[in-house]
């Protein structure tokens, strides 16, 4: 018997078997309908669905079989794997020096023919195998071959599926702790915000005639702005009791009034500046929403920003049935292969923002989130050391 050496490219190829979390899962009906189609077509006793792992060869389905693993170096799939011509065909093992006092062709199950084809990876990476198998010398015509392609292929089909449908589950468990947690955050946050708007008044009608100018700025800022997180924070509130008020509770927003309201949020640091480009006068939309996505998209870049003067450009235009944003800084730019992950709940790519805090990956899940239910779509467009721009739209109806 001859041993058969590891792939060529064994950790990446058992990094995308593992990819798909297929191991030792219990018996599938599509997957077994596979190998019962196999069996049938190419007229053998025995069809299997095996993936080999770094020391045994599991198999997934196993028509006329009782075996569901066994010792990779003793396996005919071993060959398969590193086979580069497709099919892998033994008409008789018996006067193959390859398999020579293979235990697997001297006792049970005691094959002569062997037939496979490998499933391969998107990436086209050999992760396992479907083969038919006989106890008596065989050969397959054309159209059985050409059958046996198309299941196997069916077969990584059914893996991708699969593998799709357990992220879809695992991103809506994160959509839904991420719900939560706006829900918590924000319901906690109110009594707080209360207790500053409240002394903040009390404040200024104390000392109303004791203050300079520069005093009460300060003072009117502090309540213009707890006021502002105050309506953002009952707009979380609102969401999380109805989703569909995004699309139920909208106002005409003025772009002036838009933009003199976050020129006021950010008025306390002169090195940031933010301006406004829209040929609209007003938009109708949800303006908590709205405040929302735009209040995290500024945030990031006054965070992220690594120069001595923050410069933001928001630009608001509309087309067929689209509002159509962006929002772009003079930052240091994110590389093309981390701008999809950006986006993912609880993801972030930088160790510190510029004031040394860890994010935590919630703001641009959160923005991509609200677009989305406002129908709309977000993406980023950067080169590094050249800022970023965030464009998104959002239904207008």
């Amino acid at each position: 018997m001859i041993t058969v050496p590891k792939h060529i490219n064994e950790i990446e190829r058992l990094n995308a078997l593992r990819s798909y979390a297929i191991l030792d899962t219990p018996p599938q009906l599509e997957f077994d309908n596979l190998t019962k189609m196999a069996s049938e077509i190419c007229q053998t006793p025995i069809s299997l669905i095996n993936f080999v792992d770094a020391t045994r060869v599991w198999s997934k389905s196993n028509y006329g079989l009782e075996v569901t693993e066994a010792p990779r170096e003793k396996t005919f799939c071993t060959h398969v794997i590193n086979n580069k011509d497709g099919l892998f065909i033994i008409p008789d093992s018996r006067v193959d020096i390859r398999f020579k006092r293979n235990p697997y062709v001297e006792d049970y199950p005691n094959i002569v023919f062997y037939a496979s084809f490998p499933i391969l990876s998107k990436d086209g990476i050999p992760i396992g195998n479907l083969c038919v198998i006989d106890n008596i010398p065989r050969k397959l015509t054309q159209q059985q071959i050409d059958s046996l392609k198309v299941l196997t292929d069916q077969a990584m089909h059914l893996l991708e599926y699969h593998k799709s449908k357990k992220i879809n589950l695992e991103l809506e468990e994160k959509n839904n702790e991420l719900e939560s947690f706006a829900y918590i955050a924000a319901h906690d946050l109110k009594a707080p915000l209360n207790n500053i708007y409240s002394l903040s008044s009390l404040l200024s009608d104390m000392y109303l005639n004791k203050l300079d100018e520069d005093g009460i700025t300060i003072i009117n800022h502090i309540k213009n702005s707890s006021n502002k997180l105050k309506e953002l924070i009952n707009g979380v509130l609102e969401y999380s009791k109805s989703p569909d008020i995004l699309k139920t509770t909208k106002s005409h927003v003025k772009i002036s009034h838009l933009q003199e309201e976050l020129i006021e949020l950010l008025s306390f640091n002169n090195t940031i500046s933010l301006t406004i480009n829209s040929e609209l006068n007003t938009i109708y939309t949800n303006k908590s929403a709205l405040d929302q996505i735009l209040l995290n998209l500024i945030e990031n870049a006054i965070k992220y920003n690594d120069k001595d003067k923050t410069k933001i450009s928001i630009g608001v235009s509309e087309e067929n049935e689209k509002y159509l944003f962006y929002v772009q800084d003079n930052g240091p730019g994110i590389a093309k292969n981390q701008q999809e992950k950006i986006f993912d709940i609880f993801k972030t790519i930088s160790s510190k923002d510029k004031y040394g805090q860890k994010g935590n990956g919630i703001g641009l899940a959160t923005v991509k989130k609200l677009i989305e239910k406002m129908g709309g779509k977000i993406h980023i467009k950067s080169n590094e050391g050249e800022g970023c721009k965030f464009v998104f739209s959002i239904n207008k109806n």
